[in-house]
């Protein structure tokens, strides 16, 4: 179905709902790859074959795979929807095990990017001019594509455009890579504040930087990525408070006047990619707790565990769609479920949304950050069960296998199996969250400080690591000059943002929690049986001896509907 989209070509036709579906064979196709390469799985990656070897005969005799017909062309989200074709084929190749086909595909996507640079440049169109959106914005985000399509071919032309693209600043009114290298203000200043869309022509920065090593690019990006983390983040780890705009969302987080959606998914994966490149480039572990932060709560909160179906939208005549994932999610109290982001229609009344194709690209993000190399280390960010195979510095065969239940406990085990002694350092991330970690090297103390533990030593097979990460339940108020700051406070244990769930607890009820010195609360870990799918549930004191009962927000309000209406920030007496 989606791969017709660029057959039939419709996009740009002038009738309602119709505009971007060219986005989301791009965007199922690279989360796919993503999450394959880790998987391996041999099933799923017949499917995607498929499915590629189908889009490359949908490219037109001019060379284009566009959903929008030559006399629409470059216009509205045309190149926005050639970007994510062109990133869809090449996250495929990262896994393709077909010689032939990966250079059908190199030649595909040349004969797209060419067509474009025909066009499109200077003494062409100036790509800011090939949307009405954003200022053009969206249409630089090809940015992306094209770098990596020089890194594939090392045809010259391609970074001659790239660089074209980051000469015009983006948009038309201002020079955003100028005013990020400045870092004089935040993105919510910027003349142009879309999320999701800056962040995109940011990661194609980024990779221009690690090709060119233009200094100047990587301090635009990294003072970007800072900003994003000082400013631009909510409690649940995502961006925009204001539809799916950069806002000062840590600021507006806790607003109560503004009744539209908030926290779109795809800004949250987007997020999440950004993130994990600028960890590699800065080795800056914040990047990595930011992370953690959005995947354990906004991202896996937006998926659609009772499989609830989106109907009736808007009053429309839909076949009932189930998507796999909500695209907008609650911070004071409401539902999930309320729109479907990126909502397109299809002739046969089905309708499909880009926060359900982009979902999977957040899963694929985790095992790209979990474990990463440094000069004579490796450096361990995620905490998960489960087995990690890799190499020691010295290209040695090593296997790091983890007995814990993170997130929900902070007890972690490591134990290293090697084919014979050698020295390096491990480096264990130490989250902002964490006050009193304790660690210890077959049972022995080791100092230990923040951001990373740096262990360097002779490692030998059946080296045993132990992590205490201790997890009481601490109130967050929200920051200074935030709305309504007096008015709210969230829960958190661990990386987890705990959450009331109206099948247990009301959302809108006035809270009167008792805390220390160090905003620790009294709490204890209780069942939860009116909610199956929770994965902890604490009950906390209040004042005057009595509790209530919070939920992780990732489980929380999966009806979708009034019974499970949720809120992360809770109102406090």
């Amino acid at each position: 179905k989606f791969v017709n989209v660029f057959r039939v070509q419709t996009d740009g036709a002038p009738i309602p709902w119709v505009s971007w579906r060219s986005e989301f064979w791009g965007k199922m196709m690279r989360g796919a790859s993503m999450v394959v390469k880790y998987t391996q799985s041999k099933g799923m990656y017949r499917i995607l074959e498929q499915s590629v070897r189908e889009l490359l005969t949908a490219q037109d005799e001019l060379g284009r795979i566009s959903g929008f017909s030559v006399d629409c062309e470059f216009t509205k989200w045309d190149l926005w929807g050639r970007k994510y074709v062109m990133l869809g084929i090449m996250y495929f190749m990262e896994i393709c095990d077909d010689e032939e086909l990966s250079r059908e595909i190199t030649a595909s996507l040349c004969r797209q990017a060419d067509y474009i640079l025909a066009r499109v440049g200077p003494g062409k169109l100036d790509i800011r001019t090939c949307s009405e959106h954003w200022e053009g914005m969206n249409s630089c985000s090809i940015l992306e594509p094209m770098v990596r399509l020089y890194r594939i071919t090392a045809e010259k032309r391609y970074l001659d455009f790239a660089e074209y693209i980051i000469s015009t600043g983006f948009i038309q009114s201002d020079n955003l890579i100028e005013l990020a290298l400045r870092n004089e203000v935040a993105p919510h200043q910027y003349p142009v504040v879309k999320a999701y869309e800056m962040m995109s022509c940011f990661e194609g920065l980024l990779q221009y930087y690690c090709i060119t090593g233009v200094e100047k690019y990587k301090t635009a990006v990294l003072n970007f990525g800072y900003r994003i983390l000082s400013g631009e983040l909510s409690i649940i780890g995502c961006s925009g408070c204001t539809h799916e705009l950069f806002d000062h969302t840590a600021i507006k987080q806790t607003q109560t006047d503004y009744k539209g959606v908030v926290q779109e998914t795809c800004v949250t994966v987007t997020w999440m990619k950004l993130a994990a490149a600028l960890l590699e480039l800065s080795g800056d572990p914040a990047f990595a707790d930011a992370i953690e932060r959005s995947y354990y709560n906004a991202y896996i909160g937006s998926f659609n565990l009772h499989r609830v179906p989106f109907s009736d939208f808007e009053g429309l005549p839909d076949v009932p769609q189930v998507l796999p994932f909500d695209s907008y999610s609650p911070l004071t109290a409401n539902t999930r479920g309320r729109y479907v982001g990126g909502y397109e229609r299809f002739p046969d009344h089905t309708f499909y949304g880009c926060c359900a194709c982009i979902g999977a690209a957040g899963a694929g993000v985790i095992p790209q950050m979990a474990l990463l190399n440094g000069k004579d280390a490796l450096i361990l960010n995620h905490y998960e069960k489960g087995i990690l195979n890799a190499s020691t510095p010295a290209g040695s065969p090593l296997q790091l296998t983890l007995q814990t239940n993170y997130p929900y406990d902070g007890s972690i085990r490591l134990s290293l199996r090697l084919e014979q002694a050698e020295r390096f350092s491990l480096l264990l991330r130490i989250p902002a969250w964490c006050r009193m970690p304790r660690l210890t090297v077959n049972g022995r103390e080791q100092a230990i400080g923040t951001g990373y533990a740096t262990v360097g030593r002779l490692w030998s097979d059946g080296d045993l690591v132990e992590l205490k990460l201790p997890m009481p339940v601490r109130q967050v108020l929200p920051p200074e000059g935030a709305c309504n700051r007096e008015l709210f406070a969230a829960y958190c244990r661990g990386p987890l943002v705990l959450a009331a769930d109206r099948r247990i607890t009301d959302p809108t009820a006035l809270l009167k929690v008792v805390c220390d010195d160090w905003g620790e609360v009294e709490a204890g870990i209780v069942p939860c049986p009116e909610i199956p799918e929770h994965q902890i549930c604490c009950e906390v004191k209040l004042e005057g001896g009595e509790s209530v009962r919070l939920i992780d927000y990732a489980s929380a309000g999966k009806t979708w509907d009034a019974d499970s209406q949720i809120a992360a920030w809770l109102r406090r007496a």
